[in-house]
């Protein structure tokens, strides 16, 4: 397994796991809630606390349909996404609080301006959600930049996690994280596939392997998937569990996230002591990597694809000004990212096409052309 720095902190290889406390979206637009989840952080020993950078113009289209959340109330997706964006001026504050708090500070990017700004504050890594795993032009893009980058895999067929692998590779960057996922909110244990996390240690020796975890219990799965090699653990957590928010339902508390912290480095210690402990049959589940069962429709939702952003005429080109990749929501799906450049390439669509739409093969190739069906 690889290895590389996260700020003053090695990770991989013969390091401590590397903890990063999810505070995720659970700020809630209030910068003193975002202050009291690092205090959180940094009282329950994580390594690093999580955020979330993105624009809602930039992740769906304006009307992708309705989002049920974890607590089962159906909410506008663009509304609700655009009321969890974290404003750019609490950047610096949260560094600076961090750095006083002696926590590191990360985040989710999930587009190239969000990208931009968190590299104007050198920051020690990247973050890339489950559903940007193949939006390959960002991945390219945050690449480029050069630094750590740490990718989840919720909801991937393993061809997914080797794309996106090969994609930041081949741009020149081996400084990557790959976390073993479950898209589901909480994640039944049942699911959990811990098995994942060997194969992938396997598949990728040149990566270091870690689990992202959405079950609810504190240390049940993330220190079986230690047990199991995983050298990054990352968690939801939430000052109150009680709070209207998307994620607050199924994050830990501060004491639980305490007790995550204190129960992974217990599995350490016991692990350099030789005492080993057999992980449950129902943790292990199957080291096949593939969109399960109960993930289907979360990948449906949320995996981007290629969309217009205003109507395009028959004979337009395609460019960057009338598409994008974003997230289908409530639409069908539009081409998969991987097509990105070659649409901008002086493409041309065959017919009208209204703003906000999937782009299909059909907005592309004449009916009498060799290539149609």
């Amino acid at each position: 397994m690889a290895a590389f720095q996260i700020a003053n902190k090695n990770v991989g290889k013969d390091a401590p796991v590397f903890i990063i406390a999810e505070a995720g979206i659970n700020h809630d637009g209030k910068l003193d809630q975002a202050f009291a989840l690092i205090d959180a952080a940094a009282e329950a020993g994580a390594d690093a606390v999580k955020f979330q950078m993105f624009q809602a113009d930039r992740m769906y289209q304006k009307d992708p349909g309705l989002y049920k959340t974890a607590a089962g109330k159906d909410v506008s997706i663009f509304s609700l996404v655009q009321s969890m964006e974290m404003p750019a001026e609490w950047i610096l504050p949260l560094l600076d609080y961090c750095r006083e708090k002696q926590v590191i500070f990360l985040s989710t990017v999930c587009d190239e301006g969000s990208a931009d700004l968190l590299q104007s504050t050198s920051p020690s890594a990247f973050k890339i959600a489950s559903y940007e795993i193949n939006h390959l032009p960002l991945l390219k893009y945050v690449a480029r930049l050069n630094r750590p980058m740490i990718f989840s895999t919720a909801g991937a067929e393993i061809s997914d996690v080797h794309e996106a692998w090969r994609t930041i590779r081949a741009e020149g960057n081996n400084q990557i994280a790959i976390m073993h996922c479950v898209a589901k909110y909480p994640a039944p244990p049942e699911y959990s596939n811990l098995s994942v996390i060997p194969m992938l240690a396997a598949a990728f020796p040149e990566a270091v392997i870690g689990f992202s975890d959405h079950s609810e219990h504190p240390t049940e799965a993330p220190c079986a998937a230690v047990r199991l090699g995983a050298k990054l653990i990352e968690k939801h957590f939430t000052i109150d569990k009680d709070l209207p928010g998307a994620d607050h339902s199924f994050a830990l508390n501060p004491d639980e996230l305490k007790e995550m912290v204190d129960g992974i480095r217990k599995t350490e210690a016991e692990l350099k002591q030789g005492i080993t402990k057999p992980v449950s049959e129902k943790l292990l589940g199957s080291s096949y990597k593939t969109t399960t069962s109960i993930e289907g429709e979360i990948r449906n939702f949320a995996y981007r694809g290629i969309f217009t952003t205003a109507p395009i005429q028959k004979g337009e080109a395609f460019s960057e000004d009338n598409i994008a990749v974003l997230r289908p929501g409530q639409k069908p799906q539009g081409l998969h990212p991987r097509f990105f450049e070659l649409l901008t390439s002086g493409v041309r669509a065959v017919r009208d096409i209204p703003a906000d739409t999937g782009i299909v093969w059909d907005d592309i190739l004449l009916k009498d052309s060799p290539f149609h069906e």
